[in-house]
């Protein structure tokens, strides 16, 4: 759940980058690890019809448990993730009176870049 209404000045988007960058990749670990490793779980979904099963389904759903937790987190601060395979993370600011988004991407050291709402990462601009 992310807070509403929250604007992040840089220096406030740049004090959560460590978190970030111990977070995105762990998420995007736990992604892969979704993707690669379960893949008994889609014949299950496949068979679920058919009282099917996985013997996989604990870790499975252990995993997808962790990226929630993970992922609230980080939207709890106010965060809003924009792109996990990409590690990208917005953050609402104001520039010059208008609602924009400072833009994060993983591996930065800091926020750098902006965009309008509607020009998503294709319109990053410097700060």
């Amino acid at each position: 759940m992310s807070i509403k209404n929250k604007f992040f000045s840089v220096e406030e988007a740049n004090g959560l980058i460590p978190q970030l960058l111990i977070d995105i990749p762990r998420i995007q670990i736990l992604m892969k690890s979704l993707v690669d490793e379960y893949l008994d779980i889609n014949k299950a979904r496949e068979k679920v019809q058919m009282n099917g099963g996985s013997m996989q389904g604990a870790d499975y759903l252990n995993c997808v448990l962790k990226i929630n937790y993970l992922t609230e987190g980080l939207e709890s601060k106010g965060c809003i993730l924009k792109g996990i395979k990409h590690g990208l993370v917005d953050f609402p600011s104001l520039r010059d009176g208008k609602e924009v988004y400072l833009c994060w991407k993983n591996p930065e050291q800091r926020i750098e870049y902006w965009h309008d709402i509607q020009s998503g990462f294709a319109g990053r601009q410097r700060i």
